[in-house]
């Protein structure tokens, strides 16, 4: 054989067309070390240490609910304790052939360069995905195991595990672009103060809904206590998310092969036309989440939007209750009896009187930041239409403060807040009794107030608590007399009649009072 008929030691031999470069069982052999000397391998042991301390611990401290013990994990909080390390770990196995100085040497290795490099980011993207999915698995089995009420939520996880590949792939490409031994601690600082900013930061305005973390208080659409209980969950932003952060992915890939060491022309052609692929999926993302609008039930966007999704779920309710009945959804059966006893006072004080609700139903929550209760009278018979707030995350604060925004005390958990009958009178009945006495009294003339301000002091709603909730709540603060005058003074000697005393005079007047043809003068 001649000399320039044998091929040069190191040289690359070329492949058969039917098989691609990248799926050589080179990359797989590569793939295997990698695994097995990973730098993410040692981040993973701190990732579920934060995921333990923050994700694990705030979840299982919530009631047992799908939704509720959920709603950390779709805040985007195990992304949060997982993605500075993947991100850090990412861009220093990224970065450290080049500060090795071994660069030129791995280039004209057999192995592409490009496929060489998916290898290593499959490794370290491997090892994140699989640790994030081993503690959500984790922490579902351990709410299934509680026996939680409702049903998992599952967009919220695969939205989770694209977002870290996302991350993974980013951190990837930082590192070989920029492969200094700054890059890594400084691209996992970047990325934690980013996610923080995201989290506490209100601005951005439709385009922040497609951070994968949310704050309660500044974002505007909060994860709702309630979701999948009422009606559907919503879809639409997960796929949104989809889009962008499966967009993010393809296109730092791609980016990995664009470099003259990968290859030749059509290798980088190859690589181009993915990094425009993925940058067009995000693009898609960023402008479908541009038409995005929240409403009560999540966010809907237009283009990928079921109208299925927007019919209430099907349920037969669980009642309770004495004198009226309170029906709340079957989720919730757990709460049926603290529920009802605190309202129990206010059912036994107008059942049976002209006009009064004849049922208590529990709706699905109206707003993004709802109180702990709010409640409607409708319909005929009348019906209480109340919305509880149960199984939010955090302590709860007592009550509005002075100002009518700052909170007044700190009480306890949203477990020890919903099965505690006294702290529910506390702060769930005032609310619903002003608007149910002010539909069956009403409160434009003097009569009427005196008559409902005796009828909440009689519920056992101290005067104290009627003050602060009236400068928040517009009902009772019509339906309060001041003090000092003499509808006020009438209120207290209705309140200090018997029950049957008060029930069989309103019995006999309530229709005069409704008109307004009963004076200040006839009250008891």
């Amino acid at each position: 054989m001649s000399a320039g008929t044998v091929p040069a030691r190191g040289a690359r031999r070329p492949l058969s067309p039917r098989v691609p470069e990248v799926f050589t069982l080179s990359a797989v052999r590569l793939l295997r070390l990698e695994l097995r000397r990973c730098t993410m391998m040692w981040m993973v042991p701190l990732a579920l240490l934060a995921f333990w301390l923050d994700t694990y611990r705030g979840s299982m401290a919530l009631p047992p609910l799908w939704s509720s013990r959920t709603l950390i994990l779709r805040r985007g909080a195990a992304l949060d304790d997982f993605a500075p390390f993947v991100v850090g770990a990412a861009a220093w196995v990224g970065g450290r052939d080049r500060r090795r100085g071994i660069g030129e040497q791995v280039d004209i290795t057999p192995l592409p360069r490009w496929a060489g490099r998916l290898a290593t980011w499959a490794a370290t993207a491997g090892w994140a995905l699989g640790a994030y999915l081993a503690c959500v698995g984790f922490l579902y089995g351990a709410i299934a195991w509680q026996g939680a009420a409702g049903r998992p939520l599952w967009w919220p996880v695969v939205v989770g595990a694209v977002a870290l590949a996302a991350f993974s792939a980013l951190g990837f490409a930082a590192g070989v672009l920029i492969p200094s031994r700054f890059t890594a601690p400084l691209a996992a600082i970047v990325t934690a103060l980013v996610l923080r900013q995201t989290l506490r930061s209100g601005s951005g305005g439709r385009y922040a809904l497609l951070s994968p973390v949310t704050s309660p208080a500044y974002s505007q659409a909060p994860p709702r206590a309630d979701a999948g209980v009422f009606h559907p969950y919503l879809p639409d932003l997960s796929l949104t998310q989809l889009l962008f952060f499966g967009g993010l992915t393809v296109a730092a890939l791609g980016v990995l092969g664009v470099q003259a060491v990968c290859g030749g022309p059509l290798a980088r052609r190859l690589a181009a036309a993915v990094v425009a692929v993925g940058l067009a999926s995000s693009a898609t993302g960023t402008a479908l989440v541009g038409t995005a609008r929240v409403e009560a039930n999540g966010v809907v966007v237009p283009a990928l939007h079921d109208a299925a999704d927007d019919r209430p779920l099907a349920y037969t309710p669980v009642c309770g209750g004495s004198a009226i009945r309170v029906c709340l959804n079957p989720v919730y059966r757990a709460y049926l009896p603290t529920v009802s006893a605190a309202l129990d006072p206010l059912l036994r004080e107008v059942a049976g009187l002209p006009g009064a609700p004849v049922r208590v139903d529990q709706v699905a929550l109206s707003g993004q930041h709802a109180p702990l209760a709010t409640a409607t009278v409708s319909g005929t018979p009348p019906v209480v239409r109340l919305a509880l707030d149960i199984g939010y995350d955090g302590a709860v604060w007592i009550g509005p403060g002075p100002s009518g925004k700052a909170p007044r005390d700190r009480c306890c958990t949203s477990q020890q807040m919903w099965t505690s009958v006294p702290r529910l009178a506390a702060e769930v009945l005032p609310p619903v009794a002003g608007v149910v006495v002010d539909h069956l009294v009403g409160h434009t003339d003097p009569a009427q107030q005196a008559v409902s301000d005796g009828l909440l002091r009689a519920v056992g709603i101290p005067l104290g608590t009627l003050a602060v909730y009236s400068r928040t709540d517009g009902t009772l603060a019509a339906l309060l007399p001041r003090p000092g005058t003499p509808a006020y003074a009438a209120g207290g000697r209705f309140a200090a009649l018997s029950a049957a005393d008060r029930h069989a005079w309103l019995t006999a007047h309530l229709a005069g009072l409704r008109d307004g043809s009963v004076a200040l003068e006839q009250l008891p």
